[in-house]
């Protein structure tokens, strides 16, 4: 009868200690949901804000761009091969982002460049250059090796109007990529993090780390990218072209559609949820000696 008792008692006394150790653990596990929910929400707001500015940074060179060559076009009117050649070269030295200036006959061939060229060049498959002959404005082209620089860059063209408002040659330049490590340097990245250009193909554009793994890839158009690339900026979790499940952060540059450019800042899940993590471990380990130290007394007590 006693040992029925003391075993009643004893069961009872674990009931006890497991009835007061379970709404902890809930309430463990309510705080470090919410714990996350509350760091996801500040990561993308600070990835979305990353976007933007490297977004500014690039408006502002595609706003000088277009400037630049609005100079160019009235500079080269009535300039010869050799003099346009000689002012180009100038002016590249001014602008270091820039990788080449040019001007381009009416027939894609190239007139004169601030970069010296060995062979002929047509450039009349260019998008900036059929572009900027459509439309007789600023245009923006696409990813591309640089037929004279040999480097990745996105041209802009412009045109040069005569007398009677007639295209008699195309201004470009051409932007070197490279601009984008060099912002990402300065905000220092947190690790993990990803900063990408693309244009409205979805081809990567400029990339930082391992630009020279990635640029002019293509990364797939998913439901997340067409939806976010048609509100022109927005925030998601979506598993990365890499395999590797991240936080995105996407916005736009101004431009029109068919040029259209995009930056996007993207963190990997487990680094942003690292300290949560450990933090996590941490407390549940605290929680379960506790909750061993206590069940031990418990049992150790009824035999008292």
């Amino acid at each position: 009868m006693r040992g029925f008792v003391l075993s009643s008692l004893r069961g009872r006394l674990i009931l006890l200690v497991l009835l007061a150790i379970i709404p902890m653990l809930g309430l463990e596990l309510y705080m470090a949901s919410e714990e996350r929910r509350l760091r996801t929400d500040e990561i993308q707001e600070d990835m979305l804000r990353l976007a933007q500015l490297a977004a500014s940074n690039q408006q502002r060179l595609t706003d000088g761009a277009r400037q630049l060559l609005i100079v160019v076009a009235r500079a080269v009117r009535n300039s010869d091969s050799a003099a346009c050649k000689a002012l180009l070269a100038d002016l590249l030295i001014q602008y270091p982002y820039h990788a080449n200036l040019g001007v381009v006959s009416p027939d894609g061939d190239l007139f004169c460049s601030a970069l010296p060229s060995r062979d002929p060049v047509n450039l009349s498959d260019e998008a900036y250059f059929r572009r900027a002959l459509q439309t007789r404005d600023f245009a923006v082209g696409e990813y591309q090796i640089d037929r004279i620089a040999r480097i990745p860059t996105i041209n802009f063209g412009y045109p040069v109007l005569n007398a009677a408002r007639q295209v008699q040659a195309v201004a470009f330049v051409a932007l070197d990529l490279s601009w984008l490590n060099q912002l990402a340097a300065e905000v220092q990245m947190p690790e993990g993090a990803v900063i990408a250009v693309s244009d409205w193909r979805g081809t990567i554009l400029a990339r930082y780390p391992d630009p020279e793994k990635w640029i002019g890839k293509s990364f797939p158009q998913t439901s997340f990218f067409r939806t976010i690339m048609a509100k022109g900026e927005g925030t998601a979790e979506v598993v990365d072209t890499d395999g590797v499940r991240r936080l995105f952060a996407l916005t736009s540059v101004d431009g029109a559609p068919e040029a259209r450019l995009y930056v996007s800042v993207s963190i990997p899940k487990q680094v942003v949820f690292a300290e949560a993590n450990r933090l996590l471990v941490e407390r549940l380990l605290v929680l379960g000696i506790v909750s061993l130290v206590t069940l031990t007394a418990a049992w150790l007590g009824t035999n008292a």
